[in-house]
C-alpha cells in the first residue's frame, strides 16, 4: 500500500492539563521510493522505533499523555508488538 503525500501518522507527548499543549512529536519510520518512471513508493515500515526527546518546562498537577495521530492513515496498526516487546514510555525530572 502507497500512502500519498500528506500522509504522515506520528506519536505526541502532550500536556492535556491544565491547558492542552503538544510538547513533544515524533514521525512513524517510512520507507519512500522515488525512481523516476519506474517506482513510487511510500509505505509505514512493518518494524520500527519512533524516539520522541526533548526538554519541557513542567508545573506541579501538569497530566501528560502519549497519543497516536493517523493524521491520515487508514490502515490499522498493532501498536507495541509482541509479549516480549511494547511501547516504553519514560519521563526523567531535572532539578
Amino acid at each position: 500500500m502507497s500512502l500519498g503525500a500528506g500522509i504522515n501518522p506520528f506519536f505526541v507527548i502532550s500536556r492535556t492539563s491544565p491547558t492542552a499543549t503538544n510538547l513533544v512529536s515524533g514521525l512513524f519510520p517510512l520507507l519512500n521510493v522515488n525512481i523516476a518512471l519506474v517506482l513510487n513508493l511510500r509505505t509505514i515500515l512493518g518494524n520500527g522505533t519512533i524516539t520522541l526527546a526533548g526538554d519541557v518546562q513542567l508545573n506541579a498537577g501538569d497530566v501528560l499523555g502519549l497519543f497516536y495521530q493517523a493524521n491520515g492513515l487508514t490502515i490499522g496498526l498493532n501498536l507495541g508488538g509482541g509479549s516480549s516487546s511494547g511501547i516504553v514510555w519514560s519521563i526523567y525530572r531535572l532539578a
